[in-house]
């Protein structure tokens, strides 16, 4: 009996993804491969199922050899979720094993399948009766279980036949459905759906059919044969037919007048079931004559909903204590989708329905109130006006509405809305436009775009049983869309992974784009389509015809925007494509003031455009910035193309971006490193944008040397040392006059250089420096190719050279008085000269006295280097305990910076320190960690064999205590970890990872020993 009990509250989903509830709770199911098998398994609910086909299910081609015992286990963790309070070793009395298979037992309407079944056989039943209003009550019900794809998320063969077999049924019964409306008097209500079934499988015959008597029901003869000879001119171009005999017969009849395709006659007072159009309206319902059906009339989803959940349940959350949520967002965002899947899942709390009026096809602000009247289904024959109608008609009922694409109509729409708020206690309304309603009491939600892995993510390979789900919604939207568009399915693979996030990285997340670049598959390759984006507006376009204008092609969307814009907007929308990224109000007001448009204005444009989503704002520890998106930026940048100002707006973004960087240099020895770091994180971009402005514009060369020389401090602060070798080398090769500027620039990239390694290219450059600057008589410069000129021969294993140079180098700077983080550097590097000499006490005072001169001036960056070196001082003295303390504060402060070059060091010297003390496993997981970071970061140790010694005798200690097998897959597990790991593990804020004997995913090598 109590099992019984527990079959029969069990409730399995499988129309979406896959759920498991027990009375209200949602069970969890487990992981991937064991939801496959539950899903398989409740296909063929109370039917056995082989052991071959779950294998086959669950691994398809890919079994590992141990395939029946990891079947076993995953049974083994389905009986504990389905039967938690089943005692150990008692036979399962829900999932049993038999000779033909397992076995699944599921309570009768414990199954939606088995209830979507019984209804769509209820529903045709009745339509074979003639039932006609059982029929729609029955494939509404139908319908309506359906909450996406069949076990959505989960991936598998089997699995996917299922979904199209099932997918192909769902079509069905929404032409059925459809059918049986119209059969019972609906008119216009179903055309907008026709045309998205239409849009969405432009190959059904049927639907044609069907949208071809929904407008001769409306009077609209001509556009019902117009469908006509675009579905016979679809179906001749791509499968060389002709319509088929149904088809046909409705063009003949629309012809004909033929009395077959007239309405049925309104239903009476007192007649026992109305008619009912659309999704369950009344047909020729007068106002106030009875309560609106509780079904709405939401159209149903004819492509796959991806991702989204975190809007869905904010809005969720929302609607109910707000009485008008507005979603807002930039064109093709997915803003109507978003609040339709909204509006489904709050319907059971609104017992007189969930509305949907399409506002985007209306052009005539005044027929806003009779356009949602028609879409309650009210027809009021009293003489009032459409607001009076329906607020008689709503009052005291609980209806949400959905009003969809407001931009265009808000001088009408806001007031509407306000005064029908007001008016109905109980009416709720979503509304979605591409700027706000600007009532009171109303809460806009910012649609944002979907989410791609970020640029810098390493891409994670496609497997069996691994879903795109896992690689981003917009990654999996992509997927989606390819695969209902190419001929034979379209798949993410290895080959085409990396190529498809970059396309939907291009299109910033836009939905419409994606799909619009989906679509291009037909005729391209992914790695084609790619290539062709620089032209995007030409080649995002769409041919099918139920498409609304303004979404068929992706240049239509932004023009719609560019309309809904004043003029100075406009105009400040073109100026603000010059930057790559984001920006602040100040930059922007300093770039964008010219005479036609003083900075003064800025604010309340740039508010103006935020409002309009075409500028998102985004929050940043530095304030607010904003940001146009790559697909509004290139609209924008033509715009300004044809304005003719675009040089000379380049010019102003450049002189901005010169005068930041020198700012920041200035800046940097101080309290404010922090902010400046972060800052200049955030500028990143657009600095690029001015150094190539710089080095592609004639006679702006040398302006480019002296942003490139500025930013040194950016460069070697936070980890860029390589792009700075990039543009240093080609602003230095494009201005070779003597010079100030030049001079600089040379010391610069001399210390660049050595950072990288490349110690005879520091040595040239510091050597060129030091006679430009006796030529030009710079003393500033000649004192940093001196010391450049040291650090190279200290990384260069000349010692006494180095401290020669170095002692000249400090001489130098205090006879100029300069000081800056630069010049402490120069006292850190000759510490570091003394350790290798064998003077280490001498090294420890230095870096004592560099110290005190970083904590007065509250200097960060270069405390963190000043540590390392006397944690190294320290280790050379024997001091294990102070070297470990210096070690690691020296990485705390090298991790805020995102120094990668200081924490590969600091890292590393706490692996020595770790193997001289003996904890050999997290020596070598460290020691591997700090190789695989120095390999990405250039060459290794610099280069220098001193450098080098300890940690190869990190690694001999290592060995020697592990083994060589052992220390060979410990180094490699530290070679896998992600940089944060790798901090955490050297700070120990995290446990030491066990090793794996596996070969390492993205390790540059195979290990250090042997």
């Amino acid at each position: 009996m109590g099992d019984a009990m527990t079959s029969a509250t069990l409730r399995f989903e499988v129309l979406g993804p896959l759920r498991v509830r027990r009375g209200g709770l949602e069970l969890d199911a487990g992981p991937v491969q064991q939801r496959v098998m539950l899903a398989v398994l409740l296909l063929s609910a109370n039917r056995p199922v082989s052991r071959e086909r779950l294998i086959d299910a669950i691994w398809g081609e890919a079994v590992p050899g141990r395939a029946v015992n990891l079947l076993q286990r995953h049974a083994a963790g389905l009986r504990r979720v389905l039967e938690p309070e089943r005692r150990a070793r008692t036979p399962s009395q829900l999932l049993t094993w038999t000779e033909a298979g397992y076995l699944l037992k599921v309570a009768p309407g414990g199954l939606d399948l088995d209830t979507l079944t019984a209804q769509m056989d209820r529903g045709r039943s009745a339509r074979a009766a003639g039932d006609l209003p059982a029929a729609a009550e029955a494939l509404h019900a139908a319908l309506r279980l359906w909450r996406g794809r069949l076990c959505e998320g989960l991936a598998g063969p089997l699995l996917s036949a299922e979904r199209d077999r099932l997918e192909e049924d769902r079509l069905g019964v929404v032409e059925e459905r459809i059918e049986t409306d119209l059969a019972l008097g609906a008119d216009a209500g179903p055309v907008a759906e026709l045309r998205r079934l239409i849009d969405a499988h432009p190959l059904r015959e049927r639907p044609y059919g069907l949208l071809m008597r929904a407008l001769h029901r409306s009077g609209r003869q001509a556009e019902a044969l117009q469908v006509y000879q675009e579905a016979r001119r679809l179906l001749a171009d791509e499968l060389g037919i002709e319509p088929g005999a149904e088809l046909r017969l409705v063009q003949e009849q629309i012809l004909t007048a033929d009395a077959a395709l007239s309405p049925p006659a309104p239903a009476r007072a007192g007649t026992a079931e109305p008619a009912r159009n659309d999704d369950g309206r009344s047909v020729g319902v007068t106002a106030g004559a009875e309560p609106l059906p509780a079904a709405g009339n939401l159209p149903a989803e004819l492509t796959s909903f991806v991702d989204r959940q975190r809007e869905l349940s904010e809005i969720g959350k929302l609607v109910p204590a707000t009485r008008l949520v507005t979603l807002t967002g930039v064109g093709g965002v997915g803003k109507t989708r978003l609040a339709l899947r909204a509006a489904l899942n709050l319907r059971p709390g609104f017992s007189d329905g969930v509305w949907l009026v399409e506002l985007a096809g209306l052009s005539d602000p005044e027929l806003v109130e009779h356009t949602v009247a028609t879409a309650l289904g009210i027809q009021d024959q009293s003489g009032r006006i459409p607001l009076s109608a329906l607020v008689r008609h709503l009052r005291n009922r609980k209806v949400l509405l959905v009003l969809d694409n407001c931009e265009h109509l808000l001088s009408t729409c806001s007031p509407f809305v306000d005064s029908l708020l007001r008016a109905v206690e109980g009416l709720r309304i979503i509304a979605t436009s591409r700027q706000p309603l600007a009532i009171d009491g109303e809460r806009i939600f910012a649609v944002r775009p979907l989410g791609v892995p970020p640029e810098a993510a390493r891409p994670r390979a496609p497997a069996a049983g691994r879903a795109p789900e896992e690689h981003g919604a917009a990654v999996t939207l992509f997927t989606h869309r390819a695969r209902a568009a190419v001929p034979g399915g379209f798949s993410l693979s290895p080959e085409n992974q990396a190529i498809v996030v970059r396309i939907c990285r291009r299109l910033d997340g836009i939905p419409l784009a994606i799909e619009l670049a989906a679509g291009r598959l037909r005729a391209l390759s992914p790695a084609q389509l790619l290539a062709r984006l620089d032209d995007r507006f030409r080649v995002l376009t769409t041919a099918r015809p139920t498409a609304l204008p303004r979404h068929q092609t992706l240049q239509a969307t932004v023009d719609w925007s560019f309309q809904l814009c004043t003029d100075k907007e406009r105009l400040l929308w073109a100026r603000l494509s010059t930057f790559t990224d984001t920006f602040d109000l100040e930059t922007a007001e300093a770039v964008c003031d010219l005479d036609d448009l003083p900075a003064e204005e800025v604010l309340d444009l740039v508010d103006g455009l935020v409002v309009k989503s075409v500028l998102i704002r985004e929050d940043s520890t530095g304030g607010v910035r904003f940001r146009l998106l790559e697909t509004l930026r290139d609209h924008g940048r033509k715009r300004l193309s044809d304005s003719g100002l675009q040089a000379a707006l380049r010019r102003r973004h450049r002189d901005w971006y010169l005068a930041l960087a020198e700012q920041g240099e200035a800046e940097w020895f101080g309290p404010k490193q922090a902010d400046w770091a972060a800052r200049m994180r955030l500028e990143h971009a657009n600095l690029r944008e001015a150094l190539t402005f710089c080095l592609t514009t004639p006679g702006e060369g040398r302006a480019g040397v002296r942003i490139a020389a500025a930013l040194y401090f950016f460069w070697v602060g936070c980890g860029h040392v390589e792009e700075a070798q990039h543009w240093l080398g080609r602003a230095l090769a494009l201005d070779r006059e003597p010079s100030h500027e030049r001079a600089k620039a040379l010391w610069v990239l001399s210390r660049i250089a050595y950072l990288r390694g490349d110690m005879p290219g520091s040595a040239a450059r510091s050597q060129e420096c030091r006679q430009l600057a006796r030529t030009l008589g710079d003393d500033t410069a000649l004192a940093y190719g001196t010391h450049m000129a040291g650090a190279a021969a200290l990384l260069g294993d000349d010692a006494q050279r180095a401290k020669d140079l170095l002692e000249d180098a400090l001489r130098r700077y205090v006879a100029l008085g300069e000081l800056n983080s630069v010049v402490i550097m120069a006292q850190v590097q000759l510490a570091m000269t003394c350790v290798s000499i064998g003077t280490p006490d001498r090294a420890v005072r230095l870096c004592c006295r560099a110290r005190a001169i970083c904590d007065v001036h509250d200097e960060t960056w270069t405390l963190a280097y000043v540590l390392y070196v006397q944690a190294f001082a320290e280790w050379a003295r024997g001091d294990r305990g102070a070297a470990t303390l210096h070690a690691r504060e020296s990485l705390r402060l090298k991790r805020d910076f995102r120094d990668r070059l200081g924490i590969a060091m600091a890292v590393d010297l706490l692996g020595w320190i770790a193997a001289a003390e003996g904890r050999s496993h997290r020596a070598a997981v460290l020691l591997g960690a700090a190789e695989e970071e120095w390999n990405t970061i250039g060459l290794p140790w610099f280069g220098s064999a001193h450098w080098r010694a300890p940690h190869e005798e990190g690694e001999r200690l290592a060995r020697q205590a592990l083994g060589h097998e052992a220390c060979e897959d410990a180094f490699r597990t530290g070679a896998r970890l992600a940089p944060d790991e790798v901090v955490a593990l050297a700070l120990e804020t995290a446990a030491t990872p066990s090793t794996e004997r596996r070969a390492p995913e993205h390790a540059t090598g195979t290990g250090r020993f042997g």
